[in-house]
């Protein structure tokens, strides 16, 4: 891969990492559910308010629902990789094992914290899930589409024309 080609990637990368990370700020002020339309009364939670939850999860000692602590673990993750991602894109171009972990990482995260989120929604008839909770899926995959992108830039020294001729 020629140096113009893996930044313009790098670049698409760091597009999609920051829009992750726009999606993910937005997630906190949009309502996470919408109700039908004769349930009104009910206000819908914002994203900001699922920090209460989680901190009030990790203080329980009883809480060991499964499908709680994916989620759990899921979100807190994400957290860190979106907020971190923009600002790793330099560093994971050098390093191919970081780059790695950090893409399994962020994969396990979309499918587990996605996958939770989905069979909460699709499973629970009474509320459909609102835009932030579509703004969250968002981040999660425009992140990791956004690590994907991250392609590693040969220096002149490492490209094959300045290779030395082979022994013979």
């Amino acid at each position: 891969m020629t140096m113009e080609r893996a930044r313009r990637m790098n670049l698409i990368a760091l597009a999609l990492l920051i829009t992750a990370l726009i999606a993910y700020i937005a997630f906190h002020f949009l309502p996470l559910e919408v109700y039908p339309p004769d349930l009104y009364g009910i206000e819908p939670d914002r994203g900001y308010e699922v920090w209460g939850e989680v901190v009030e999860f990790a203080k329980d000692p009883s809480a060991n629902d499964p499908q709680d602590m994916i989620a759990l673990a899921g979100f807190l993750c994400a957290a860190f990789l979106i907020i971190v991602s923009p600002f790793l894109v330099p560093l994971l171009h050098r390093s191919r094992w970081m780059w790695w972990t950090v893409v399994l990482v962020s994969g396990a995260t979309l499918c587990g914290l996605g996958g939770v989120l989905l069979l909460i929604f699709f499973h629970d008839g009474e509320a459909i899930p609102g835009s932030g909770i579509h703004c969250l899926l968002a981040a999660l995959a425009l992140n990791f589409l956004g690590l994907l992108f991250i392609r590693r830039e040969k220096s002149p020294l490492e490209s094959e024309s300045f290779a030395p001729p082979p022994v013979v």
